[in-house]
């Protein structure tokens, strides 16, 4: 059984990346709330406010402390996890003075394991549906941005039919836009984002 709900707070950089994870982030069930830190100058003093219980945060944002540094520096109690978002490898010895690593091809069920065991908690079981080959071959055209009768027309089926793959694909997913679907579809590894049309 799961302990309360966790809030997180996700310290990037990045627009996308900040705005996708947190997205991801606050559909797992362990997850009461998920906040972005936009202003990292002052970074002490928003995680005070917050109290979070975890923060994900870029490790370039706080340069090369240890974990006991970086929670000093930044006025955290010992039982917030601190995570780091690694975009690339260098030295693997710079990682381990963090509670654990996401890195940014990390699939949605990776994500949710690293971030439950740095706060001590069961995985929860998925109660979401699969999709079926046929749902994620769809998935994989809304993504890369194809129209509805494009679809149809690429798949040899009724925009009709597209419009149902494209309902069921949002009912099992709990997902219903196309940015959202697409974060799921890299997260998860159907489509690399390089074939994403923007």
């Amino acid at each position: 059984m799961l302990n309360s709900k966790k809030i997180l707070a996700v310290a990037e950089t990045s627009y996308i990346i900040r705005k996708g994870l947190v997205y991801a982030l606050s559909q797992f069930p362990l997850v009461a709330k998920v906040v972005e830190l936009r202003e990292h100058e002052d970074l002490a003093y928003q995680l005070n406010l917050l109290k979070p219980d975890a923060l994900l945060i870029n490790p370039m944002l706080l340069g090369n402390g240890l974990k006991q540094d970086i929670k000093t520096q930044l006025k955290l109690d010992k039982d917030v996890a601190v995570i780091a978002l690694v975009y690339n490898l260098i030295d693997e010895q710079f990682y381990r003075s963090y509670d654990g690593i996401i890195k940014i091809n990390d699939s949605e069920s990776k994500i949710e394991e690293i971030l439950s065991n740095c706060l001590n908690e069961p995985t929860a079981n998925s109660e979401q549906e699969e999709l079926s080959d046929r749902e994620k071959d769809i998935l994989v055209s809304i993504v890369k941005g194809m129209s509805n009768k494009e679809v149809a027309d690429f798949h040899n089926i009724s925009i009709h039919t597209v419009i149902t793959h494209r309902r069921n694909i949002g009912r099992k997913l709990g997902i219903h836009s196309v940015s959202g679907l697409t974060v799921y579809a890299i997260l998860n590894k159907f489509v690399d984002i390089k074939e994403i049309t923007l």
